[in-house]
C-alpha cells in the first residue's frame, strides 16, 4: 500500500515557502520611492532604450502575516501596463482600458516617467529605484514604479516635482524591460 501523499500546495507550510519564495524580492517594493532617490539617472538606462517594458501595479500591499512587511505579490496586480517602442514611436496598452495610446518617455532629475495624455487626464507611470539586478551582467532586471493618474499638466515640465507631491496617492508596483542585447531569429551566428 503505498503511504498517503500531500499535496504540496496543499501544505500550509509549502505554500508560505512558495510565497515567501516569489515574493521575497518583491519586498524591496516597499521601501518608499522618495528614499531610493539617485541624482543620475544611468541605471535606467536599459528600461528607457528597451523595446518592450512590462509594469504591474497594485491598488494596495498585502501583509505578509508573519513579518508584518508588505508584499506585492506577483501575478496578484490589479493592473497591468505594457509600452512598446516602435522606431521613433512609444505606445503603451494598459488593462484598465481598451486599445493602444501613444506615449512619450522624459527624463526628470532623479526619475524616468513614461506620460500618457488622454484629454486633460496624464497617466504617468515613474521609475524610482532598481529592486534587483542581474548576477551575471549586474545589469538593472526589475524596477520600483507608481503609476498615478492626475490633471496636474506640470508633469510635462516638472514631472520629478509632480511625482514626488502625489507619490503618496499612486498605486504601488514594478516594471521590468525584455530582451536585453536580443539578436533576431534570422540574423547568422556570430561567426558565420
Amino acid at each position: 500500500m503505498r503511504p498517503a501523499h500531500t499535496d504540496p500546495a496543499m501544505n500550509p507550510a509549502t505554500r508560505a515557502r512558495k510565497l515567501l519564495r516569489t515574493c521575497l524580492w518583491l519586498v524591496l517594493a516597499t521601501a518608499l520611492p522618495a528614499v531610493a532617490q539617485q541624482s543620475e539617472l544611468a541605471q535606467f538606462e536599459n528600461l528607457a532604450t528597451s523595446p518592450y517594458v512590462h509594469c504591474a501595479f497594485y491598488r494596495q500591499y498585502n501583509i505578509d502575516p508573519r513579518t508584518g512587511d508588505r508584499l506585492l505579490v506577483e501575478g496578484a496586480s490589479d493592473s497591468l501596463t505594457h509600452y512598446q517602442r516602435q522606431g521613433n514611436r512609444l505606445r503603451s496598452i494598459d488593462t484598465r482600458r481598451a486599445g493602444a495610446r501613444d506615449a512619450q518617455l522624459l527624463r526628470g532629475k532623479n526619475y524616468l516617467h513614461f506620460i500618457e495624455r488622454s484629454g486633460g487626464l496624464y497617466v504617468v507611470t515613474t521609475i524610482y529605484a532598481c529592486l534587483m539586478r542581474d548576477a551575471r551582467s549586474d545589469i538593472c532586471i526589475n524596477y520600483g514604479a507608481v503609476n498615478a493618474r492626475h490633471f496636474d499638466s506640470r508633469v510635462l515640465r516638472d514631472p520629478d516635482a509632480v511625482f514626488e507631491e502625489l507619490q503618496a496617492h499612486a498605486d504601488p508596483g514594478f516594471c521590468d524591460h525584455s530582451f536585453i542585447h536580443l539578436r533576431e531569429a534570422a540574423a547568422a551566428p556570430p561567426g558565420h
